[in-house]
Order: C-alpha cells, then sequence, then structure tokens
C-alpha cells in the first residue's frame, strides 16, 4: 500500500472510530410502570387475614379449639383498590376476641399476615414498547418502593374495634379500656417471590368487613378458593401463629395438603425464585427477576415476607416489607414510586469481544485485525456489526467498547486515547497486510 493509500486508510479509520465513539452501542432498555409511556396493564392485588391465637378465651377459661382467622379475606384476592401491598407477619394488637364485639387479654394477641400478587400484563409483543418474542432479556430487575404499613387500623378497615374496646376481666366483668394497637412502621424482612402456576383473579373490592360483598366460602368476591385442604390452611388442628405464617393461603407444589382435584398454587423451587433480605429503610428495593420475566408477564408473582425461624412479631417489630401498588394512588409521590420492571434487551456478548472472554481488548483486536476484510465473517471472526464483513466500522465498535468490562457505567473509560486509537487503526492494517504479503 502506498504512502498516500495508508493514510487515506488511517482517515477513514480514524472517523469510524470517532463516529462510533460518538454513537456507542448500548443494550436497549424498557421500563414498565403503570401510567410511563402509555403503560396501563400492571396489576396487583393482596390478601390478607387476622389470627386471634387464642379466640374465645377469657379469665379462667381456656376454649379448646384451633385459634381463629379472618377467613372470609383469606378465600379471596381483594384488596386491589390498596395503595399499599403489606407482606409478611404483622403485630396487630395486644388484645384477642371472643366474639360480640368483646376482648380479653387471654385471648390475644392478634397477628396479621399479608401476602400479594403482582403481574405485567402485555410485555411481550411486536408493538412499540414490547418485548419481541425472539428478543434476548440480558436482565429484568423489579423495583418495589418499600414505606411505611398500614397499621392496624387501616389494614383492618371496617373491622376495627375502635380506640376503646369492651374488655372482659376476672369474673366477668366489663370495662371500656384502651384498644393496643400497632401503628404504621417501617420494617424488615426476607422476601419471597415465586412464580404464579395458574391464573388468578385480581380484585378492586378492599376491605375485609364488607359482608355484604363476601361471606366466606360462598361470596368469595368471585375471586379465589386456594388448594389447601381446610379451605385455606393444613387440615389439622392449630393454635400456632407461627405455622399460620406458612401453612395458609396459596398451595405451593409439592403441599401435601391439596385438596382433591386441585392444583399447586405457586412454585417455591424454580430456579429463578428470589428470597433476598430487604432492610427497613424507605426506598426502592430491586429484585432480579430475571430468571421469572416469563411469570410476572403471565400468571404473575406471588411476593410473601419471610420471618426468621420462630420468630413472632411484636409491637415495635414486623417481619415485613410494604410497596407501592402499581394501579391505586393519586398523588405524585405515589404515582412516582410505583412499581417499576425493568428490562434490557439485547446480545449478552460484549460488543468488540469477539473471543468471549468478557474483555475487549488487544486479544480481540488481534483476531479483527486476522480476519481484516475477510468476508462471510461473524462476531468471532471481528464482525461486530452483522453485516458480515471485517472492516472499519467493526474496528470502530471494539474502539468504543474498549475495556467496556472494566468500566461499567464510566463513559469516559471505555474511548481509548487518541493514541491508543491510533495504534489500533495502524495494528489492524500491518495486519492484514501481512495477511496479503
Amino acid at each position: 500500500m502506498s504512502t498516500r493509500g495508508l493514510l487515506n486508510a488511517l482517515i477513514l479509520i480514524w472517523a469510524a472510530v470517532v463516529l462510533f465513539i460518538a454513537t456507542p452501542v448500548f443494550a436497549e432498555i424498557l421500563t414498565f410502570q403503570q401510567g410511563h409511556n402509555g403503560y396501563e396493564r400492571a396489576q396487583d392485588t393482596p390478601i390478607r387475614w387476622a389470627y386471634t391465637v387464642n379466640y374465645g378465651d377469657k379469665p379462667g377459661y381456656d376454649r379448646d379449639h384451633a385459634g381463629d382467622e379472618g377467613s372470609y379475606e383469606m378465600w379471596s384476592t381483594n384488596g386491589g383498590a390498596a395503595t399499599l401491598l403489606e407482606t409478611g407477619q404483622f403485630f396487630q394488637r395486644a388484645l384477642g376476641s371472643v366474639g360480640g364485639g368483646e376482648s380479653t387479654v387471654e385471648a390475644g394477641p392478634t397477628y396479621r399476615y399479608s401476602r400479594f400478587f403482582i403481574r405485567f400484563r402485555d410485555i411481550f409483543g411486536t408493538g412499540a414498547n414490547q418485548i419481541s418474542p425472539d428478543a434476548s432479556v440480558n436482565s429484568a430487575t423489579l423495583k418495589l418502593y418499600n414505606t411505611e404499613d398500614l397499621g392496624a387500623e387501616v389494614a383492618a378497615a371496617g373491622a376495627f374495634f375502635g380506640d376503646t374496646v369492651i374488655l372482659v376481666g376476672p369474673g366477668g366483668v366489663k370495662t371500656r379500656e384502651p384498644n393496643i394497637v400497632s401503628q404504621p412502621k417501617l420494617s424488615a424482612a426476607t422476601v419471597g417471590m415465586y412464580p404464579l402456576l395458574v391464573s388468578i383473579k385480581y380484585g378492586n373490592n378492599d376491605g375485609p368487613a364488607n359482608k355484604g360483598v363476601v361471606t366466606a366460602r360462598d361470596k368469595r368476591r368471585g375471586k379465589e378458593k386456594w388448594s389447601r385442604d381446610g379451605f385455606f390452611c393444613a387440615p389439622e388442628p392449630l393454635n400456632d401463629p407461627l405455622a399460620d405464617a406458612t401453612d395458609c393461603g396459596p398451595a405451593p407444589l409439592g403441599n401435601p395438603y391439596l385438596a382433591e382435584g386441585r392444583q399447586a398454587e405457586y412454585d417455591p423451587n424454580h430456579p429463578g425464585a428470589i428470597e433476598v433480605f430487604q432492610d427497613a429503610s424507605e426506598g426502592f428495593k430491586e429484585f432480579d427477576v430475571t430468571g421469572l420475566i416469563d411469570s410476572i408477564g403471565g400468571n404473575g408473582l406471588y411476593v410473601i415476607g419471610i420471618s426468621p425461624p420462630d420468630l413472632l412479631p411484636t409491637m415495635d417489630t414486623n417481619y415485613a416489607q410494604t410497596y407501592r401498588s402499581s394501579e391505586f394512588g393519586s398523588t405524585p409521590q405515589e404515582i412516582a414510586t410505583r412499581p417499576m420492571l425493568v428490562v434490557e434487551l439485547g446480545d449478552s456478548m460484549i460488543p468488540g469481544d469477539a473471543n468471549g472472554d468478557g474483555l475487549v481488548d488487544v486479544a480481540d483486536l488481534g483476531v479483527l485485525g486476522a480476519n481484516f476484510g475477510s468476508a462471510n465473517a461473524v462476531s468471532a471472526d471481528g464482525d461486530f456489526n452483522g453485516d458480515n464483513i471485517v472492516d472499519v466500522a467493526d474496528l470502530g465498535i471494539l474502539g468504543a467498547n474498549w475495556t467496556a468490562s472494566q468500566a461499567v457505567g464510566n463513559t469516559s473509560a471505555l474511548v481509548p486515547e487518541p493514541t491508543t486509537l491510533s495504534l489500533l487503526a495502524m495494528s489492524v492494517l500491518m495486519v492484514g497486510h501481512r495477511r496479503r504479503c
């Protein structure tokens, strides 16, 4: 090659590299959030139930029973209009119920248990801002905004006993006493996310006490009756609030208490299932749901808060998290902090990484140089733009992503110095020249 030809080639290569540096190749990122960029297909709904540990007990009287769950809410997915999604175990109040609106110390304490379901519908498709069926998903991140829980009063809705209650004391003496209940607070928990195996009906009716809408089994707000035998909990007689945290609600795959003819509702052993600790700080919590992307876009995820072994919540400590919901809440903060699903699409290989070692370096430059000018090439040969030719355009991609894997998030570190670019170009030409001698 003449000196003039070499100079022209260097100019072309320099221009190509500068062009690709000005417009680097990044993975496509899609964000799904209710009300964002025209997306309106997010959906979530909670279930919750109260558990009076020694329901009916009074001074001098120990009733033989299995405790008492707030069953009619457990039989539905009815909290879709709630602006907050609780998940975990909560201390509800110090007293317990004995019926007739009366309470005793002996019947308590009362706990509440909350779970929720979440999905992002229609994220797959061929339309704008959808994930193409043949797209490669590099990562998927679910972001949920943790905040204070509902507190006992709001959680109980119309079933709340009030600030004072009729307290039954020794000898059946009844007095009007303060109702000692938990207040809203930030909480920490290990959060589990599991794929739903069945389609459920996401509900919008909120509150457990509207008995004109739901009364136990027969009128379940048109929603769910979980597959566990014994309607929603394991059938053995229990008076164990620890067991209530795991033995009620949707049935996991492999559960021994499936009702006849019913199938399990979620899979806790799915390879993409998540169990991760989240602290009590306020703000977005992030979950890697890459392995659950098909489920979160399909039937949805079942989300639970997991208590430490053998520990029950107290007035001061809940084992739970509480997140903003997708559809409801009208303040600017509520809208801005709705659940988000962030999906990164594209080839998992770094552009410019010909040998697939996670680095864009001199080894990849050598591959590109050895194949410079080749036709019918693939990425392993140095064809990084998919046009089947190894040329200056591919050199530009390599230059724009030089040492990319070592400098994620630092754009300046991705760009070689001008001297390095010149050496890259000279090296490619020298290698190409030697191949033709």
